[in-house]
């Protein structure tokens, strides 16, 4: 079993492996890496897919009252029946359902999506402003 490690000792090893990552030779995780194309996040990436977030929510909204429609056609053909009271509760419930849908599409991900573009936009501003007043030593 191996002893303690002195703080100068830890300090070398974390310094040297901080090193190694900064030069490449490890990757963060500490494994070989991913191969493959690497993931690129940019405020016009996520606010495309905040555009595509609303094509599936307009999708839904179009599926939800072709629904609403059909299924109210539905107690006419079953009038006499007890089953014609069930058609209505399951719209009801539908609405519930699809109306709660159409929020997390448009504040959970469109939304979301959106605020993290304008973060990271305002973000790149600030450090760009940053950068400008750091003064390289030139040669």
């Amino acid at each position: 079993m191996r002893g303690a490690m002195s703080f100068e000792e830890e300090w070398a090893r974390l310094h040297e492996h901080a090193q190694l990552r900064l030069a490449g030779a490890a990757p963060i995780d500490g494994g070989g890496g991913a191969p493959g194309p690497k993931l690129k996040v940019t405020p016009s990436l996520l606010e495309n897919r905040a555009g595509e977030a609303d094509t599936v929510r307009d999708a839904l909204r179009r599926a939800d009252d072709a629904t609403l429609r059909e299924t109210g056609r539905i107690p006419e053909g079953l009038s006499g029946f007890s089953a014609a009271g069930a058609i209505p509760v399951f719209q009801e419930r539908w609405s519930e359902q699809t109306t709660h849908l159409d929020e997390l599409m448009d504040r959970g991900v469109a939304q979301s999506l959106r605020n993290a573009a304008g973060l990271m936009r305002t973000e790149d501003l600030a450090q760009a402003d940053n950068a400008k007043g750091i003064d390289v030593p030139k040669g």
